[in-house]
């Protein structure tokens, strides 16, 4: 049986010591395989699931950021860079999540179609809460849009509240995400925003002012499927057809388990509980069981005594039950928060980290978010 370049690719894939001429050999063989299937790359666990479900019996995509690595500090390894030279297409959330990919994007896949899917239209927004107690920018932008018209009136605080770095953006202009662009002349409106751009401290102001972990609300998984479905289709006409049957089935199968969702969380729309880092947002907001607050504004950042000593006040004043700490982090600071107090500690994943990566990991990411609710929320006191 002959060796497909799909076998090859996938056997480098999974090799951790990928020599550079190796590499080189790769991307010749990627430049030239478009008679395979699409190859396409996706940043997180989560995007990567959507994809699959989309791609199902055409072809299988590649993930960036995998196991338990966090998007937030993520560093790309030099072995992946084939990844994104032989990309025909790249999802990703935008620089908000994972500001490393931007420049590899922008430079290694420079033939792909890249869609930016946070500025996507069609995507649920929800701004950056602020502080211990989430006190502010905490409004829904239910028509889809960026959260620009919004950054207006708060560019200044979102400049002050991030010098200190929750997400530390290199400055410059982004691409308007959501729009598929390559180096063609026909994609140049696209991929050059020169005659039509927004001014770069505006475009940075917006994305500093919405919150990027856009794949926890289920409407926004179904929307980036028919997204991925749209996009794909038009890359690969042959194949067309079975990316919107697959993107229609994932829909139903979301939609059905959206509303088993609501009803396991209902009982528990007034407990306090506390997050380990602002992730969580779009799935509190879209079942209606908030936060009360997070252990730190950044993951990559220690907490200050201050901000400690601020949440276990807000602990006791408002009796909450839970504090949730994340696989990618140190638990130590999670203890130390709940020191004196008679909450519970629980795990929250928002990237499926545990979970084998494929079509059903994403559904299931969202199954175990809400178990990992009911089961701390519900337990004795």
């Amino acid at each position: 049986m002959p060796l497909t370049f799909s076998a090859i690719k996938n056997s480098a894939c999974r090799s951790l010591y990928l020599t550079a001429p190796a590499a080189a050999a790769l991307v010749t063989l990627t430049a030239n395989a478009h008679a395979d299937a699409l190859s396409v790359v996706t940043s997180i666990k989560p995007i990567h699931s959507i994809a699959s479900a989309v791609m199902e019996g055409v072809g299988t995509p590649y993930v960036l950021v995998d196991g338990a690595s966090s998007p937030h500090g993520y560093a790309l390894k030099p072995s992946q860079a084939f990844l994104l030279q032989g990309a025909d297409v790249v999802f990703w959330v935008g620089p908000d999540l994972a500001p490393s990919l931007k420049k590899p994007i922008e430079t290694m896949a420079k033939n792909a179609v890249t869609v930016e899917l946070i500025d996507a239209s069609g995507i649920h927004q929800l701004d950056i809460r602020e502080g211990a107690s989430f006190d502010a920018h905490d409004h829904d932008h239910d028509d889809g849009h960026s959260g620009e018209e919004h950054a207006h009136d708060h560019a200044e605080e979102d400049d002050h509240e991030h010098a200190g770095g929750e997400h530390d953006h290199e400055e410059g202009e982004h691409e308007h995400a959501g729009h598929e662009h390559d180096d063609d002349d026909s994609h140049a409106d696209a991929h050059d925003h020169s005659g039509h751009d927004h001014d770069a401290e505006h475009q940075h102001a917006a994305h500093e002012a919405v919150d990027p972990h856009i794949w926890l609300n289920p409407e926004n998984g179904i929307e980036i499927a028919k997204i991925m479905a749209d996009t794909l289709a038009k890359q690969d006409p042959a194949n067309a057809e079975t990316y919107k049957k697959n993107a229609a089935a994932f829909s139903k199968r979301i939609a059905s388990l959206d509303q088993d969702i609501s009803a396991e969380l209902a009982p528990f729309a007034d407990k306090k509980f506390i997050v380990f880092h602002d992730a969580y947002h779009h799935f509190e907001h879209h079942y209606e069981i908030e936060a009360s607050g997070s252990v730190t504004v950044s993951p990559e950042a220690l907490a200050s005594a201050d901000r400690i000593q601020e949440i276990q006040g807000k602990i006791k004043d408002l009796g909450v039950s839970c504090v949730f700490q994340e696989p990618q982090f140190d638990a130590k600071l999670v203890s130390v928060v709940l020191e004196g107090s008679s909450a519970r500690s629980g795990t929250l994943d928002p990237l499926g980290t545990d979970l084998e990566n494929g079509p059903d990991l994403y559904p299931q990411l969202l199954k175990g978010l809400s178990s990992s609710l009911k089961e701390c929320l519900g337990g004795a006191s």
